[in-house]
Parts: structure tokens; sequence; C-alpha cells
């Protein structure tokens, strides 16, 4: 039975840590792609997560799309000659192609690889990772791995406040009116990320009351708390405002990612997230 310092753990970019940062965490990162003109780029290697916020508020138009083939692949064959198993657990297949591609990559390498949905991205993704590895370490079967965790990935959630509605209407979340009318009376949309798909929350007027909004929504799903990750598209200053709420409550704070470049590019620059999963 694979323990897990005989297993490399594998994430995409979606996760929101530097490589070096999840590098320090056991975790290989490889890139989501940042699509620019007619130009691809590799998120974080190619293009840093400062360079996309900069040309989104430019004005650029972004879009990203998933990890190339090749590029799990040699990371794949890379780690298994170092370690006995590979776990790769990626964002969600609703909202990306990087898993399904993945699962048809893993064909060729057999039972020692294998590739979750996390259902989640960002510090949801994180989570279930972290999950997956304590269910490791704890001795479930590798051939079990999946359905030991199905019930914590199930219940994890992501709530996410972006700071404007022009991103969101340019990926064609809302309409060209519903941008009008919220930016008129200054309403904001929360997005909620739960089994997989990111839905319409409640709404509220400004970041200020927003962040408030994003407290409520965590106790009212786990009003037994549990361990949250916030993060944010350069936006620090909400992304304290939200973390100090949080401890004030009691809440643990696991820690502050970078939004990243998917969520950037579809909720835009200025957007606060916070991501929990239920208690261990």
């Amino acid at each position: 039975m694979p323990t897990a310092s005989k297993v490399a753990f594998v994430a995409d970019s979606t996760l929101g840590l530097s490589p070096e940062g999840a590098l320090k965490q056991g975790i290989h990162v490889v890139p989501q792609q940042v699509i620019w003109g007619n130009r691809t780029l590799r998120d974080q290697l190619d293009i840093t997560d400062e360079e996309v916020l900069d040309l989104l508020r430019r004005g650029e138009r972004l879009s990203t799309s998933q990890v190339a083939l090749e590029d799990l692949r040699s990371t794949y064959e890379t780690l298994l000659q170092t370690h006995e198993r590979v776990l790769s657990v990626h964002v969600s297949g609703h909202l990306s192609g990087t898993v399904a591609t993945a699962m048809a990559v893993a064909r060729e390498f057999g039972e020692r690889l294998k590739v979750l949905d996390s259902w989640s991205l960002n510090g949801g993704l994180l989570l279930v990772l972290e999950e997956a590895r304590r269910l490791l370490r704890r001795g479930v079967a590798w051939q079990h791995l999946e359905e030991a965790l199905a019930p914590y990935r199930e219940r994890v959630r992501g709530y996410v406040l972006p700071e404007t509605l022009i991103y969101l209407h340019r990926s064609g979340r809302i309409s060209g009116l519903q941008r009008f009318m919220g930016g008129l009376l200054s309403i904001l949309p929360v997005l909620e990320v739960k089994g997989g798909q990111v839905l319409a929350g409640p709404r509220v007027r400004g970041l200020k009351e927003g962040l408030r909004r994003l407290v409520e929504l965590f106790r009212r799903d786990f009003p037994d708390g549990g361990p949250v990750y916030l993060a944010h598209a350069g936006n620090p200053e909400g992304a304290r405002t939200l973390g100090e709420a949080l401890r004030a409550e009691g809440v643990e704070v696991l820690g502050t990612l970078r939004a990243g470049a998917a969520v950037s590019v579809h909720a835009g620059p200025g957007t606060v997230a916070l991501f929990a999963g239920p208690r261990g």
C-alpha cells in the first residue's frame, strides 16, 4: 500500500500557489494556458499573475485554456521515475477540460497514476488535495481513495465576490443590461462554487456589504466551522478585511492564495474569494 510519502501530488495552476510555493508543500504544478491574442502562454511560467492583472486593467481581452497534454505527460513521466504513485488533482471538469485530458493521459500509465476531479478550484482544490493526502497517511487504500474522499469533496464550497461586473459580462456570465443596471446601482453578485459548478448566489450592494455576506454564507454552510483559504486578484486589502472578520469569529484561516489567471480573467481584478471545507 503506498503511503503519502511515496506518492507525488500534482495540481494545475488554478491552485493559487506559485510553482515554487506549491513545491514547498509537496505539490507539483502544471500550467493552465492563458490566451492573449494569437499568443498562448503557460500560466505562471510565461506570464505572471501580476502581468495578467495588468493586461486586464489595460482593457486587453484574455481567455484561459486547459493544461496542455504534453505538459501533463512529461510531468507524470518524470515523477513516476522517483515515486511509486502519482495523484493528480484538478480544477472541476465543469469549468475546464484539464481533468478529462489528465484522465486520458493517465491511461498510458496504469494504476500507478490516479486523476481526481476536485469539484472546485483554487482554495477548494487545495483543500481536496490536502484531504486526499491525509487519507493516504491514515492508510486508505489507493484503489478506494476517491470513494473515501467523496463525502469531503461534496461539502467543499467557494464564494467569489467580483469588484466589478465588467469581466463577468466579457466572459458571458451576465448580459449587457445586467451589467448596466448592476453598475448603476452598485449591485454585485456573489458566485457560489459547489458540486463542481459556479452558481449565481445572492446580490449585494458594493464590496463592503459583499465581504460581510461572504462571512454569512460561510456560517450558513459551516455552522460548526471549518478550515478556510482566502484568495484575491490584486485586492490584498479586501482579503485582509475578510480574514479579520473571520478570525474575529474564531474561524481557522489557513492562508491567502492568489486568485490566479482563471479567476482573474472571468471575475476580474479586485475579486475576493473564500473557500471552505468541513473539519477533518
